[in-house]
Order: structure tokens, then sequence, then C-alpha cells
């Protein structure tokens, strides 16, 4: 209808419309890891990606280092955070972190997802990004394999708990704030395989999911709906694989024991700014032109 009338309307007009909302996954840069990111397997597998905003870094976490490793934008690595000992569920015993999952940040504290003692610990800890011991940030407890995690603008965001030691049965996104952890706010229920690992885009309000399987897809859901929005079938691999998202590009975590692990990134093809809603400015841009619009037809029927 706009563009239609673009005529009386400024170019302001045309600015208004939409931006592209279909991403389009291209690979972007391949880069070949250090072998310190092929670290020995555990029990299973699910290697931890998160993106630090504030440094501008992303962090890598392998079951039995018990380690965050912080890399740049290139995956080269600048920096290690010993995680040490974690507090196993009422007893005040501790024991160190053998089994992360996951790893997120805020300007503070890196949050990481682990469980060591199964249903005899807790899930979900914070530690200092350079002083500190880890502490628990949540009553939750589960069985078995944990649960991936991301952290972004005051919230945190995590799966359902796995029953298994597998995240085949992975399906919820649970949102809560940072300072309530265990006060759920909101949950969607996604279709598909397993959720592998995911990264929450506030930019484009998607949440971006690496699917459990040998050969993946990488799905986006609507961040308030859970409706799928794209699938692409990229075929890599979601059994021993990390996501994340930073910058507009998705940041891959290919896993290999010993040498060959790979970091590929991904421009998502979405609009650096979509167009949630006008600036005042052009809101009052669009009601002069509509204006304008109203006086031609009111002419037209004189």
């Amino acid at each position: 209808m706009l563009k239609k009338f673009a005529v009386i309307g400024t170019a302001s007009l045309l600015a208004l419309s939409p931006l592209a909302a279909q991403a389009g996954l291209t690979l972007s840069s391949s880069y070949a890891l250090a072998a310190g990111l092929g670290a020995s397997s555990s029990n299973f597998n699910p290697q931890g990606m998160g993106f630090d905003a504030s440094a501008n870094e992303l962090l890598f976490v392998q079951q039995s280092t018990n380690s965050i490793v912080r890399t740049d934008l290139s995956g080269n690595i600048v920096g290690n955070r010993t995680i040490g000992a974690i507090q196993y569920s009422g007893s005040g015993t501790t024991n160190t972190a053998n089994h992360v999952v996951s790893v997120a940040a805020d300007a503070d504290y890196y949050y990481f997802s682990d469980y060591t003692a199964n249903s005899n610990g807790k899930d979900i800890y914070r530690i200092g990004k350079t002083t500190g011991a880890a502490s628990v940030i949540s009553a939750e407890t589960a069985a078995f394999g944990g649960d991936p995690i991301d952290v972004r603008g005051g919230m945190l965001y995590r799966t359902n708990s796995s029953s298994t030691y597998g995240f085949s049965n992975l399906h919820q996104i649970r949102t809560s704030s940072i300072a309530a952890p265990d006060t759920t706010l909101a949950t969607l229920t996604l279709g598909g395989a397993g959720i592998a690992d995911f990264a929450v885009d506030t930019l484009h309000s998607s949440i971006w999911v690496l699917d459990y399987l040998a050969s993946a897809s990488i799905r986006r859901f609507d961040i308030s709906t859970g409706a799928l929005l794209d699938t692409y079938a990229l075929g890599v691999d979601g059994l021993t694989a990390g996501l994340t998202y930073a910058n507009n590009k998705l940041y891959y975590y290919d896993w290999n024991q010993g040498n060959g692990s790979v970091l590929k990134t991904y421009a998502t093809g979405l609009a650096d700014a979509p167009s949630a809603v006008p600036e005042p400015s052009s809101l009052l841009l669009l009601g002069a032109a509509m204006g304008a619009l109203f006086f031609v037809r009111r002419r037209k029927q004189a």
C-alpha cells in the first residue's frame, strides 16, 4: 500500500515497511581450533558454547575439563577460567565440576550448567570472571544430562532438564530473570529432534536451535510464540557440537576429540535493524503522508 502511493509520500515511507524476515544462513568462515578444544570425552558429549557480549569473546566448555575456555571470534584461545569445586545439594559436600554441558555470560559472571552427582547435585551455577568460587543459583536438580542455557539482557534461558544421557528429550525453552532463576516467566515448547544447543537472538526476537542429530539442521523459532520460522538442513553434527549467536552471526563448534575441532561462522541473512516499532519521528512522517493521501482521495471524489 505504501509503495503504491510513494509519489505522495517520501522515501521515508518506504523505509517504514517491514524489513525482510527470512534468514538465509551462509557459511562465512571456518577456523581450525587448538587441540585444547578437543579435550577427551566423557559419558556423552554435548559441547557447550556461549558468547560474552561485554568482552566480545566466545566461551567453550567441555566435559571433564573443569574450565571455561575464552577465545576471540576466530577461535583463538585468549584465556581460561578454572571452575574448581561445586557444592552438592544439601550436604555441603563439594567436588570438581566434571560434567559441565553449557556456558553463558553477562558483564560480571560466567554461568554454567552441570550434572555432576546427578540428582545429588544442583544444575545451574555462576562464577566470577576473575576471582571467587562457583555458587549455586538454582534449586533445580536433574538425574542425568543437565540442560543447555543462555543468558541475554538479564534473562536466563534454559531447556527442560534431560532425563537421559542425551538431549533427544529436550523440547522446551524456559525463561526466567537472572535475579530469580527459579521463577519461570515463560515456557516455549519446540518441535523437533531435541535441542543439542541453542542461542537467543534478541535483535530478531528469535531462538536458534541446533538439532540433537548426527546429521542436524539449524532451526529458528519465534521467541514469543515458539513458532518455527526457518529450517536449514545443513547436515552438521549435532551430537557433539555447540552453538551461539553474536553480532548477527551464528557460531558453530564442531568438536572432535584430540585434533580436528572446527569453528564455523554463518551469516544469518537477517537485517541488522528489524522494524519493530517506528521511531516517533517516523510516526509523524507516516501521519503526514497518510493525511496527504486522504486529501488526494477527497479531491478525486469532489
